[in-house]
């Protein structure tokens, strides 16, 4: 139920429990957990390096 399909009094083994079917077309399964949809644009943006300012190359984090 609302606000993000999401009902803290419900468990995702309870009766009528319902999440979203095609993952790929939605960025929640049930209002809390993402979907692989929205995990992979949050990884592109990530090692696209558009979430740091200033913008520094993911391969930055990662010398040795």
């Amino acid at each position: 139920g609302p606000p993000y399909n999401y009902n803290a009094n419900v468990s995702c083994l309870d009766p009528g429990y319902r999440v979203c079917e095609d993952g790929g077309k939605f960025v929640s399964w049930d209002g809390v957990h993402y979907t692989d949809a929205a995990n992979a644009v949050v990884a592109a943006k990530i090692l696209a390096a558009e979430f740091s300012t200033p913008n520094v190359p993911f391969g930055y984090f990662c010398k040795t």
